[in-house]
């Protein structure tokens, strides 16, 4: 399903947002009952691969969707 203009997310929502899906998928197999520092780190970094993956798929003349992961990355980089 197509997001109109005013669903898309912030770069910063999106950081979060995927930082949050691998956390998820880190604790969900992790023994203890919190979040670890660890976790969190591996997620950051398993965020910043995808980020990079879809920036090597861009296209280089869509120069507004670079930008935005970009800053998405940025983002991630912030957390």
């Amino acid at each position: 399903m197509c997001r109109n203009k005013t669903e898309i997310m912030t770069p910063k929502e999106k950081a979060e947002q995927l930082v949050d899906r691998f956390v998820k998928l880190t604790y969900s197999v992790n023994k203890f009952n919190y979040i670890t520092e660890l976790e969190c780190e591996v997620s950051k970094q398993c965020a910043l691969i995808c980020v990079d993956e879809i920036l090597k798929e861009v296209p280089k003349r869509f120069d507004s969707e670079e930008k935005y992961w970009q800053d998405v990355k940025r983002e991630i980089n912030n957390l």
